[in-house]
């Protein structure tokens, strides 16, 4: 795996790697976004998740770590709901207290084909 990915679990026959250091600032919006890897045998797919920075404020109590529990839970969701084609990118943004899926976001550039 890429030495920017820290292995998080494995789940039914894949493999789930988070990109280090979990959710990060990007530029130009006012969101931090992680990505998983997620590698079974002859496959890789991608999945990533965003969140506004002003959700803690209507949130209270919200925490990176519970966003990122939330994120392996949908991921392990993805799996036991075999919507991870190979090559596949998701996207998910964070509102009203869940990841809803988006489809082509300005903050995600896809890089599988």
């Amino acid at each position: 795996m890429l030495p920017t990915h820290r292995f998080v679990r494995s789940y039914r026959g894949h493999e789930i790697y988070l990109r280090e250091p979990g959710f990060e600032f990007t530029p130009v919006m006012l969101g931090k976004v992680a990505s998983y890897l997620v590698r079974w045998e002859g496959g890789l797919a991608a999945v990533a998740f965003m969140y506004p920075l002003l959700a803690p404020l209507e949130e209270p109590g919200l925490s990176e770590e519970r966003l990122l529990e939330r994120a392996l839970e949908m991921v392990t969701r993805l799996i036991d709901e075999d919507r991870l084609p190979n090559r596949s990118e998701l996207t998910f943004e964070y509102r009203g207290g869940a990841f809803v899926e988006v489809s082509d976001p300005r903050w995600w550039v896809k890089v599988l084909w």
